[in-house]
């Protein structure tokens, strides 16, 4: 569709940060060294007075009480219900084992899509200790379940996704043909940091369209699935930036994850789009300044796809980066690395790109430093595995972005 590292910091207050097996306690400490208040939810709590002296039902309920800069605490349990932030919040739940925000049925039919939506925050804002799962096929998105959505338009915002499970989950009949997300992110500004969490089942593991500095790290992208569209299967992919909206978008950055059991891509960017609701002949433009480092892959067999994938569509569109220290396996026909520079077909005379570009059917530029980087291609078939950086081979079977939404 369609961060650099910050400190978690909460306006106002001071806070004390104990990792916990993999949940995070937070304690807020008021100026005058008092302990601050925090709102808190529980499966059978109220929602009525302000979710301090005594528990509320629903987030977003606990939400609307909160001061800027305060903690949420939910406890352990299953909410079946969504969740909309649209203050600086930090939103705790008790361990991703044990506390999940479940979305099955609700279809929130509005720009608040998402089992958990960053809207406008005007702050910092915290989702951590949770498993999200089961996003409903939302109007708004032409019926692609996405689970967490980003769309934060303040640049000096900072959104923290950290220790959380991202699980699509089972109450989708239509996983295979309906293209679900795990975190979406789309014209998002605020500085954003994915880190820790565990992302499965999914067509797209994250999708960061358009954004403001991004890091995404530490994360599992694990048993995604492949989806298909008319005569079209497009394989899964775990880690997509895309820049489609005329800007050049920077730090745009993934260290440290680890892409496994699942067929297709691990990590794939687009500076440039000319595919999906673009129409032939016509080039959204966009460009992307990345870094991609220590990275691990053991991606399966049977996709035309690869581990890495950086294409620059259509003149002007720039992908500038380094690539380094990625290790692991991808299986044929998949390649390990490619990048390339992919001229589109000039627009037709007299034809209306609006709102988008002509194309004169030339490339877009690639400046790719690559160093270090050790990723093998297994045979499919028992003939001799071989080492790549970098092929320039176009495989069949193109990325698929989201469409309808473009036009919402």
């Amino acid at each position: 569709m369609r961060s650099r590292v910050k400190s978690l910091a909460i306006t106002g207050v001071a806070t004390g940060l104990l990792a916990t097996g993999g949940a995070m306690t937070v304690l807020s400490v008021a100026a005058n060294g008092a302990a601050a208040p925090s709102e808190k939810v529980a499966p059978n709590g109220t929602d009525s007075g302000n979710c301090v002296k005594s528990a509320c039902a629903t987030i977003d309920y606990a939400i609307s009480q909160a001061a800027a800069g305060e903690v949420i605490h939910v406890a352990a349990g299953s909410y079946n219900q969504t969740v909309d932030i649209n203050r600086p919040v930090r939103i705790v739940g008790a361990g991703a084992s044990s506390t999940t925000i479940d979305g099955s049925g609700i279809d929130s039919s509005g720009a608040d899509y998402g089992v958990v939506h960053v809207g406008s925050a005007g702050g910092a804002v915290t989702v951590s200790g949770f498993t999200i799962t089961n996003p409903y096929p939302d109007s708004y998105t032409g019926g692609e379940p996405e689970a967490v959505a980003l769309a934060d338009p303040n640049s000096g915002d900072v959104i923290s996704i950290i220790n959380d499970h991202i699980t699509e989950g089972a109450a989708d009949q239509n996983a295979g043909t309906d293209f679900p997300i795990g975190i979406d992110s789309f014209l998002n500004a605020a500085q954003t940091t994915i880190s820790g969490d565990q992302i499965s089942g999914f067509f797209q593991g994250a999708l960061l369209e358009d954004n403001g500095p991004a890091t995404v790290s530490g994360n599992t992208f694990t048993k995604l699935i492949s989806n298909t569209a008319g005569n079209t299967t497009y394989p899964a992919e775990g880690l997509f930036f895309l820049a489609d909206e005329n800007g050049t978008y920077t730090g745009q950055n993934a260290s440290g994850n680890t892409f496994s059991g699942y067929s297709g891509y691990g990590i794939a960017e687009d500076a440039g789009y000319t595919g999906g609701y673009v129409t032939a002949g016509c080039v959204a433009n966009g460009s992307i300044q990345t870094t991609l480092s220590n990275n691990t892959f053991a991606l399966t067999g049977g996709s035309s796809a690869a581990g890495i994938s950086l294409e620059a569509n259509g003149t002007g569109n720039d992908l500038t980066g380094t690539v380094n220290g990625n290790k692991g396996s991808v299986t044929a026909p998949s390649n390990a690395i490619e990048v390339q520079s992919i001229a589109t077909a000039a627009t037709p005379g007299g034809q209306d790109c609006s709102p988008y570009a002509d194309s004169n059917g030339g490339g877009g530029t690639t400046d790719v430093t690559e160093n270090n980087d050790n990723i093998t291609v297994k045979a499919a078939s028992g003939a001799a595995s071989r080492t790549t950086t970098r092929s320039t081979v176009r495989r069949p079977g193109a990325l698929h972005t989201p469409q309808l939404r473009k036009n919402a």
